[in-house]
């Protein structure tokens, strides 16, 4: 289930949306429930929630598409960042490629929609770095498996 960010949490949201979108359109890529979204000064924020090991958008995470979609629908301002995450289940390459997957995963079914151009779409990923949820290796917390979507 998605938690309130920390201060710190909400501040560093905002610092990666203003970051990504200073890198232009240009696809650089950096190594569930849907809850309502968190809106900061300068970004809405929607979360995406994963089972462990899996890269399937379930009911909640479909949910939380649409919304973002409902939202962007006919704005052509919009940029939408996609950072998919894991937690510390497994190995570093594992976990890296699982946010990879889970972002792109995401990433199709918002294009899928039709209602947000290709375009202002940026994907990363973090694999079990910069975790919401501090834990020790090996410890499955759904909080960091999660993809963030930022709108601005």
């Amino acid at each position: 289930m998605l938690q309130c960010l920390k201060p710190w949490g909400r501040l560093a949201a905002v610092a990666a949306v203003t970051l990504l979108a200073a890198c232009g359109m240009e696809n650089r890529q950096m190594a569930s429930s849907s809850p309502p979204p968190r809106a900061t000064a300068q970004a809405s924020v929607y979360q995406v929630v994963f089972d462990s090991g899996s890269d399937s958008i379930n009911l909640a995470g479909q949910r939380a598409i649409e919304d973002v979609s409902s939202v962007v629908d006919g704005n052509k301002t919009a940029l939408v960042t996609i950072v998919g995450r894991s937690d510390a289940t497994g190995g570093a390459d594992y976990n890296l490629q699982l946010s990879k997957k889970r972002a792109e995963a995401v990433r199709d079914a918002l294009i899928a929609t039709g209602k947000i151009d290709p375009t202002h779409i940026h994907t990363a990923w973090t694999g079990e770095e910069r975790q919401d949820v501090g834990t020790y290796n090996g410890v499955s917390e759904s909080g960091n498996r999660v993809v963030d979507i930022y709108i601005r």
